[in-house]
Protein backbone atom coordinates (compact mmCIF):
# COMPACT_ATOMS: atom_id res chain seq x y z
CA UNK A 1 0.00 0.00 0.00
CA UNK A 2 2.81 2.33 0.32
CA UNK A 3 2.58 5.51 2.27
CA UNK A 4 -1.56 5.05 2.73
CA UNK A 5 -1.68 2.22 5.81
CA UNK A 6 -5.21 0.67 5.29
CA UNK A 7 -7.16 1.79 8.35
CA UNK A 8 -10.14 0.18 10.19
CA UNK A 9 -9.74 -3.43 9.22
CA UNK A 10 -10.29 -6.27 11.61
CA UNK A 11 -8.58 -8.75 9.91
CA UNK A 12 -10.00 -11.66 7.99
CA UNK A 13 -13.33 -11.97 6.20
CA UNK A 14 -14.88 -15.03 7.71
CA UNK A 15 -17.74 -16.86 5.50
CA UNK A 16 -21.52 -17.11 6.86
CA UNK A 17 -22.70 -20.07 6.85
CA UNK A 18 -26.60 -19.10 5.73
CA UNK A 19 -28.10 -16.08 3.38
CA UNK A 20 -27.84 -13.03 5.17
CA UNK A 21 -31.77 -11.63 5.30
CA UNK A 22 -30.81 -8.02 6.72
CA UNK A 23 -31.69 -6.92 2.92
CA UNK A 24 -34.75 -4.61 2.62
CA UNK A 25 -37.59 -6.03 0.60
CA UNK A 26 -36.68 -4.07 -2.47
CA UNK A 27 -40.43 -3.70 -3.95
CA UNK A 28 -41.92 -1.17 -1.60
CA UNK A 29 -39.35 1.39 -3.77
CA UNK A 30 -41.31 0.59 -6.78
CA UNK A 31 -43.03 3.55 -7.30
CA UNK A 32 -43.26 4.39 -11.04
CA UNK A 33 -43.27 2.12 -14.21
CA UNK A 34 -39.98 1.61 -15.64
CA UNK A 35 -41.19 -0.15 -19.23
CA UNK A 36 -39.17 1.74 -21.13
CA UNK A 37 -40.62 0.15 -24.48
CA UNK A 38 -44.57 0.93 -23.51
CA UNK A 39 -43.32 4.47 -23.00
CA UNK A 40 -41.88 4.47 -26.24
CA UNK A 41 -44.77 3.10 -27.59
CA UNK A 42 -47.04 6.31 -26.34
CA UNK A 43 -44.92 8.46 -27.95
CA UNK A 44 -45.06 6.76 -31.51
CA UNK A 45 -48.91 6.43 -31.71
CA UNK A 46 -48.77 10.08 -31.77
CA UNK A 47 -47.33 9.39 -34.90
CA UNK A 48 -49.95 9.55 -37.71
CA UNK A 49 -49.81 7.92 -41.33
CA UNK A 50 -47.72 10.24 -43.70
CA UNK A 51 -45.81 11.84 -40.66
CA UNK A 52 -42.78 10.99 -39.40
CA UNK A 53 -41.30 11.60 -35.36
CA UNK A 54 -37.63 12.19 -35.28
CA UNK A 55 -35.44 10.38 -32.31
CA UNK A 56 -35.10 13.44 -30.50
CA UNK A 57 -38.56 14.89 -30.62
CA UNK A 58 -39.90 11.07 -28.65
CA UNK A 59 -36.36 11.40 -26.74
CA UNK A 60 -37.95 15.09 -25.55
CA UNK A 61 -41.47 13.61 -25.30
CA UNK A 62 -39.95 10.51 -22.77
CA UNK A 63 -38.66 13.48 -20.64
CA UNK A 64 -34.97 13.89 -21.76
CA UNK A 65 -33.32 14.67 -25.00
CA UNK A 66 -30.65 12.58 -24.02
CA UNK A 67 -32.49 9.36 -24.76
CA UNK A 68 -32.66 10.52 -28.60
CA UNK A 69 -29.85 7.62 -29.38
CA UNK A 70 -32.00 4.92 -26.74
CA UNK A 71 -35.08 5.55 -29.05
CA UNK A 72 -32.76 4.51 -32.31
CA UNK A 73 -31.45 1.25 -30.44
CA UNK A 74 -35.35 0.55 -29.35
CA UNK A 75 -36.77 0.97 -32.79
CA UNK A 76 -33.97 -0.92 -33.90
CA UNK A 77 -34.48 -4.00 -31.98
CA UNK A 78 -37.97 -3.67 -32.14
CA UNK A 79 -39.19 -3.57 -36.44
CA UNK A 80 -42.16 -5.12 -35.41
CA UNK A 81 -43.69 -2.70 -33.09
CA UNK A 82 -46.92 -0.72 -34.70
CA UNK A 83 -45.23 2.29 -36.62
CA UNK A 84 -41.61 1.83 -35.88
CA UNK A 85 -40.95 2.80 -39.76
CA UNK A 86 -42.40 6.36 -38.94
CA UNK A 87 -39.73 6.92 -36.89
CA UNK A 88 -36.78 9.09 -38.26
CA UNK A 89 -33.23 10.12 -36.94
CA UNK A 90 -32.41 13.95 -37.15
CA UNK A 91 -31.64 14.40 -40.64
CA UNK A 92 -34.84 12.49 -41.63
CA UNK A 93 -33.72 9.19 -42.53
CA UNK A 94 -35.63 5.81 -41.37
CA UNK A 95 -34.15 4.51 -38.53
CA UNK A 96 -35.42 0.60 -39.95
CA UNK A 97 -33.82 0.29 -43.54
CA UNK A 98 -37.05 -1.40 -44.15
CA UNK A 99 -39.15 1.57 -43.59
CA UNK A 100 -39.15 2.90 -47.47
CA UNK A 101 -42.20 0.93 -48.71
CA UNK A 102 -43.79 0.91 -45.99
CA UNK A 103 -43.46 5.07 -45.85
CA UNK A 104 -44.46 5.04 -49.74
CA UNK A 105 -47.96 3.39 -49.20
CA UNK A 106 -48.38 5.59 -46.79
CA UNK A 107 -47.89 8.71 -48.93
CA UNK A 108 -44.75 9.65 -47.56
CA UNK A 109 -41.65 9.37 -50.24
CA UNK A 110 -37.79 9.65 -49.63
CA UNK A 111 -35.88 11.33 -51.56
CA UNK A 112 -32.08 10.57 -51.88
CA UNK A 113 -32.98 8.44 -48.29
CA UNK A 114 -34.54 10.67 -46.32
CA UNK A 115 -38.08 12.16 -46.04
CA UNK A 116 -38.67 15.81 -46.70
CA UNK A 117 -38.78 18.47 -43.03
CA UNK A 118 -42.44 19.39 -43.54
CA UNK A 119 -43.36 15.22 -43.06
CA UNK A 120 -41.47 15.63 -39.74
CA UNK A 121 -43.31 16.54 -36.47
CA UNK A 122 -41.21 18.85 -34.37
CA UNK A 123 -42.72 17.92 -31.09
CA UNK A 124 -45.50 15.45 -29.37
CA UNK A 125 -47.71 15.71 -26.46
CA UNK A 126 -45.19 14.57 -22.99
CA UNK A 127 -45.75 10.89 -21.46
CA UNK A 128 -43.50 11.96 -18.15
CA UNK A 129 -41.89 8.71 -18.43
CA UNK A 130 -38.42 10.05 -18.08
CA UNK A 131 -39.69 12.73 -15.73
CA UNK A 132 -41.62 10.32 -13.92
CA UNK A 133 -38.19 8.23 -13.08
CA UNK A 134 -35.76 11.69 -12.51
CA UNK A 135 -39.10 12.95 -9.75
CA UNK A 136 -38.42 9.72 -8.22
CA UNK A 137 -34.81 9.83 -8.15
CA UNK A 138 -35.01 13.11 -6.53
CA UNK A 139 -37.46 11.84 -3.91
CA UNK A 140 -35.38 9.07 -2.92
CA UNK A 141 -32.28 10.92 -2.66
CA UNK A 142 -33.79 12.35 0.37
CA UNK A 143 -33.21 9.21 2.29
CA UNK A 144 -29.64 8.85 1.26
CA UNK A 145 -27.74 8.69 4.75
CA UNK A 146 -24.08 10.47 4.52
CA UNK A 147 -22.70 9.46 7.77
CA UNK A 148 -21.91 5.66 8.60
CA UNK A 149 -20.66 4.09 11.96
CA UNK A 150 -17.11 3.80 11.23
CA UNK A 151 -16.93 0.29 12.01
CA UNK A 152 -14.19 -2.10 11.26
CA UNK A 153 -14.47 -4.04 8.23
CA UNK A 154 -13.95 -7.57 7.48
CA UNK A 155 -14.94 -8.00 3.88
CA UNK A 156 -15.06 -5.03 1.20
CA UNK A 157 -17.45 -6.16 -1.96
CA UNK A 158 -17.48 -4.45 -4.93
CA UNK A 159 -20.02 -4.77 -8.13
CA UNK A 160 -19.60 -4.38 -11.76
CA UNK A 161 -21.37 -4.88 -14.90
CA UNK A 162 -20.63 -5.80 -18.61
CA UNK A 163 -22.87 -5.72 -21.73
CA UNK A 164 -23.00 -7.74 -25.14
CA UNK A 165 -25.81 -6.45 -26.85
CA UNK A 166 -28.82 -6.31 -24.46
CA UNK A 167 -26.94 -9.25 -22.46
CA UNK A 168 -26.25 -8.12 -18.74
CA UNK A 169 -23.13 -10.59 -17.37
CA UNK A 170 -22.83 -9.01 -13.32
CA UNK A 171 -20.25 -10.11 -11.05
CA UNK A 172 -19.92 -9.22 -7.18
CA UNK A 173 -16.69 -10.08 -5.20
CA UNK A 174 -16.02 -9.79 -1.94
CA UNK A 175 -12.42 -9.26 -0.64
CA UNK A 176 -10.62 -9.95 2.60
CA UNK A 177 -10.47 -6.03 3.73
CA UNK A 178 -7.08 -6.36 5.06
CA UNK A 179 -5.15 -8.77 2.55
CA UNK A 180 -7.50 -7.73 -0.11
CA UNK A 181 -8.14 -11.10 -1.52
CA UNK A 182 -11.10 -13.25 -2.93
CA UNK A 183 -13.70 -14.36 -0.09
CA UNK A 184 -16.29 -15.57 -2.66
CA UNK A 185 -17.64 -14.65 -5.81
CA UNK A 186 -21.13 -14.17 -7.35
CA UNK A 187 -22.31 -13.93 -11.21
CA UNK A 188 -25.41 -13.32 -12.73
CA UNK A 189 -26.27 -12.77 -16.55
CA UNK A 190 -29.70 -11.28 -17.53
CA UNK A 191 -31.21 -10.14 -20.19
CA UNK A 192 -30.72 -5.77 -19.68
CA UNK A 193 -34.37 -4.51 -19.94
CA UNK A 194 -34.24 -0.80 -19.72
CA UNK A 195 -32.03 0.58 -22.05
CA UNK A 196 -28.96 3.04 -21.38
CA UNK A 197 -29.52 6.77 -20.74
CA UNK A 198 -27.10 8.81 -18.98
CA UNK A 199 -28.37 9.68 -15.56
CA UNK A 200 -30.96 6.71 -15.65
CA UNK A 201 -28.27 3.92 -15.23
CA UNK A 202 -29.74 2.53 -12.12
CA UNK A 203 -32.70 1.57 -14.04
CA UNK A 204 -30.87 -0.46 -16.02
CA UNK A 205 -28.49 -2.11 -13.90
CA UNK A 206 -30.36 -2.73 -10.70
CA UNK A 207 -31.74 -5.65 -11.16
CA UNK A 208 -28.63 -7.81 -12.05
CA UNK A 209 -26.96 -5.77 -9.34
CA UNK A 210 -29.63 -6.87 -6.78
CA UNK A 211 -29.65 -10.64 -7.74
CA UNK A 212 -25.61 -10.62 -7.67
CA UNK A 213 -25.01 -9.29 -4.46
CA UNK A 214 -27.97 -11.23 -2.92
CA UNK A 215 -26.15 -14.58 -3.63
CA UNK A 216 -23.38 -13.74 -1.80
CA UNK A 217 -23.03 -15.68 1.34
CA UNK A 218 -21.95 -13.07 3.25
CA UNK A 219 -23.27 -9.40 3.99
CA UNK A 220 -20.81 -7.24 2.41
CA UNK A 221 -19.08 -4.48 5.13
CA UNK A 222 -19.57 -2.07 2.26
CA UNK A 223 -20.18 -2.09 -1.29
CA UNK A 224 -18.12 -0.26 -4.23
CA UNK A 225 -20.15 0.19 -6.89
CA UNK A 226 -18.68 1.28 -10.74
CA UNK A 227 -21.08 4.27 -10.96
CA UNK A 228 -21.50 7.92 -9.82
CA UNK A 229 -23.53 8.49 -6.22
CA UNK A 230 -23.86 11.55 -5.29
CA UNK A 231 -22.06 13.37 -8.18
CA UNK A 232 -25.27 13.16 -9.89
CA UNK A 233 -27.94 15.55 -11.23
CA UNK A 234 -30.61 14.45 -8.84
CA UNK A 235 -27.95 13.49 -6.08
CA UNK A 236 -29.04 9.76 -7.04
CA UNK A 237 -26.49 8.24 -8.97
CA UNK A 238 -26.88 4.26 -9.09
CA UNK A 239 -24.82 3.85 -6.28
CA UNK A 240 -27.29 5.89 -4.21
CA UNK A 241 -30.03 3.61 -5.87
CA UNK A 242 -28.50 0.04 -4.71
CA UNK A 243 -27.53 1.51 -1.30
CA UNK A 244 -31.09 2.91 -0.64
CA UNK A 245 -33.05 0.15 -1.29
CA UNK A 246 -30.66 -2.85 -0.29
CA UNK A 247 -30.04 -0.55 2.54
CA UNK A 248 -26.05 -1.52 2.34
CA UNK A 249 -22.94 1.15 2.91
CA UNK A 250 -22.27 1.67 -0.30
CA UNK A 251 -19.69 3.81 -2.73
CA UNK A 252 -19.83 5.20 -6.21
CA UNK A 253 -16.80 5.01 -8.15
CA UNK A 254 -17.00 6.19 -11.81
CA UNK A 255 -13.70 6.71 -14.66
CA UNK A 256 -15.91 9.85 -15.96
CA UNK A 257 -16.95 13.11 -14.80
CA UNK A 258 -21.02 13.82 -14.67
CA UNK A 259 -21.16 16.44 -12.78
CA UNK A 260 -19.69 19.53 -10.55
CA UNK A 261 -15.73 21.14 -10.91
CA UNK A 262 -12.71 20.73 -8.86
CA UNK A 263 -12.06 23.78 -6.60
CA UNK A 264 -9.50 25.66 -7.27
CA UNK A 265 -7.82 25.28 -3.75
CA UNK A 266 -6.34 22.28 -5.33
CA UNK A 267 -5.77 18.68 -3.92
CA UNK A 268 -5.87 18.29 -0.24
CA UNK A 269 -3.34 16.01 1.61
CA UNK A 270 -4.33 12.73 0.55
CA UNK A 271 -3.96 13.77 -3.09
CA UNK A 272 -7.62 13.91 -3.93
CA UNK A 273 -9.58 17.48 -5.03
CA UNK A 274 -13.05 18.02 -3.75
CA UNK A 275 -16.13 17.95 -6.42
CA UNK A 276 -18.28 20.67 -5.62
CA UNK A 277 -21.61 20.15 -6.76
CA UNK A 278 -24.90 22.94 -5.91
CA UNK A 279 -22.44 24.82 -3.46
CA UNK A 280 -21.08 21.50 -1.43
CA UNK A 281 -18.43 18.94 -1.52
CA UNK A 282 -20.19 15.99 -3.18
CA UNK A 283 -17.48 14.18 -3.96
CA UNK A 284 -13.93 14.07 -4.90
CA UNK A 285 -10.89 13.62 -8.02
CA UNK A 286 -8.21 11.23 -6.97
CA UNK A 287 -5.65 9.78 -9.15
CA UNK A 288 -4.61 6.29 -8.26
CA UNK A 289 -1.38 4.58 -8.12
CA UNK A 290 -0.79 3.86 -11.73
CA UNK A 291 -3.61 5.90 -13.31
CA UNK A 292 -3.42 8.82 -15.67
CA UNK A 293 -6.73 10.24 -15.39
CA UNK A 294 -8.63 10.65 -12.00
CA UNK A 295 -11.21 8.94 -10.60
CA UNK A 296 -14.32 10.21 -9.09
CA UNK A 297 -15.31 9.16 -5.63
CA UNK A 298 -18.88 9.81 -4.29
CA UNK A 299 -21.53 9.16 -1.24
CA UNK A 300 -23.66 5.91 -1.90
CA UNK A 301 -25.35 5.52 1.34
CA UNK A 302 -24.57 5.14 5.15
CA UNK A 303 -21.05 6.26 4.85
CA UNK A 304 -19.61 9.93 5.11
CA UNK A 305 -17.38 11.42 2.18
CA UNK A 306 -14.22 11.71 3.93
CA UNK A 307 -14.74 7.84 4.72
CA UNK A 308 -15.13 6.71 1.25
CA UNK A 309 -12.16 8.45 -0.11
CA UNK A 310 -10.34 6.25 2.74
CA UNK A 311 -11.82 2.80 2.04
CA UNK A 312 -11.41 3.74 -1.92
CA UNK A 313 -7.82 5.08 -1.33
CA UNK A 314 -7.12 1.73 1.15
CA UNK A 315 -9.09 -0.88 -1.21
CA UNK A 316 -6.98 0.29 -4.47
CA UNK A 317 -3.49 -1.14 -5.29
CA UNK A 318 -2.87 -0.06 -8.46
CA UNK A 319 -5.42 1.87 -11.38
CA UNK A 320 -8.78 0.74 -9.89
CA UNK A 321 -9.83 -0.63 -6.61
CA UNK A 322 -9.45 -4.54 -6.04
CA UNK A 323 -12.99 -5.71 -5.73
CA UNK A 324 -14.06 -3.53 -9.21
CA UNK A 325 -11.23 -4.12 -10.98
CA UNK A 326 -12.16 -8.11 -10.09
CA UNK A 327 -15.37 -8.15 -11.24
CA UNK A 328 -14.13 -6.24 -14.27
CA UNK A 329 -11.88 -8.83 -15.28
CA UNK A 330 -14.64 -11.79 -14.19
CA UNK A 331 -17.28 -9.86 -16.70
CA UNK A 332 -14.81 -9.68 -19.29
CA UNK A 333 -13.97 -13.28 -19.23
CA UNK A 334 -18.01 -14.11 -19.07
CA UNK A 335 -18.14 -11.92 -21.96
CA UNK A 336 -15.44 -13.88 -23.79
CA UNK A 337 -16.48 -17.23 -23.09
CA UNK A 338 -19.81 -16.31 -24.44
CA UNK A 339 -19.07 -15.71 -27.52
CA UNK A 340 -16.66 -18.30 -28.05
CA UNK A 341 -19.18 -20.50 -27.29
CA UNK A 342 -21.83 -18.93 -30.04
CA UNK A 343 -19.13 -18.78 -32.51
CA UNK A 344 -17.93 -23.01 -31.46
CA UNK A 345 -21.49 -23.60 -31.97
CA UNK A 346 -22.04 -21.96 -35.35
CA UNK A 347 -19.15 -23.96 -36.56
CA UNK A 348 -20.87 -27.20 -35.95
CA UNK A 349 -23.48 -26.44 -38.08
Amino acid sequence: MGRFRRKGFRGYCQRESSKWKSIVDTSRYAIVDIDFGRALQECIDQVGRGRVATCGAIARALGDIRAARSVAVWVAAHPERPGSHRVVRADGRPVLTSASSELGREGTRLFRGRVSADRILDSLEPVGFLTSLREEQQMLSTRVVERGDDQQLECIAGVDASYDGDAMYVVATNLDAEKLIPVEISAVTTKAEFPYIPTFLAYREFPGIEAAVRRLNRRPDILLIDGHGRLHPALFGVACHVGVRLDLPTIGIAKHPLVGRAERSGPMPSGASPIEFGGQVRGYAWTPPGRERPIFVSIGHRISLERALEMVRASTLRGYPEPLKLADRIGREMKRNKRNEKREKGATR
